[in-house]
């Protein structure tokens, strides 16, 4: 899965090309990784970078979530990074050849409207 900084990545690179834009979200993430997702993507909309550590009131409000696993019914317990941050950390690992293979495609198609 891509990390919420691949996420900003690209919707950066696709805010020029457009004087509009739509964000839609799918579902069945947890909610700490949605709540930090879309508030990195409305801030990098509106020109914020992403701080190094949360404020202690956004922090509050993200130790203060519970989910419980679908089926399993077990509780999650957040890592920490989940609390204090915005940015997912680094996961490390190169990009697939897959993933190369259909960036090359849609660069192929791309087109610059003027």
């Amino acid at each position: 899965w891509l990390s919420n900084n691949a996420q900003v990545g690209v919707l950066e690179g696709l805010r020029d090309l457009s004087p509009r834009l739509m964000l839609l979200g799918g579902g069945g993430y947890n909610p700490w990784s949605v709540g930090r997702c879309w508030t990195r993507m409305w801030g990098a909309l509106a020109g914020f970078e992403a701080p190094d550590r949360l404020p202690p009131e956004a922090e509050a409000v993200l130790q203060d979530l519970r989910w419980e696993r679908r089926g399993g019914g077990r509780s999650v317990e957040p890592p920490e990074g989940w609390v204090t941050t915005l940015a997912d950390p680094w996961r490390g690992g190169a990009v697939t050849e897959g993933v190369e293979g259909r960036v090359a495609e849609l660069r192929g198609r791309l087109r610059v409207w003027a």
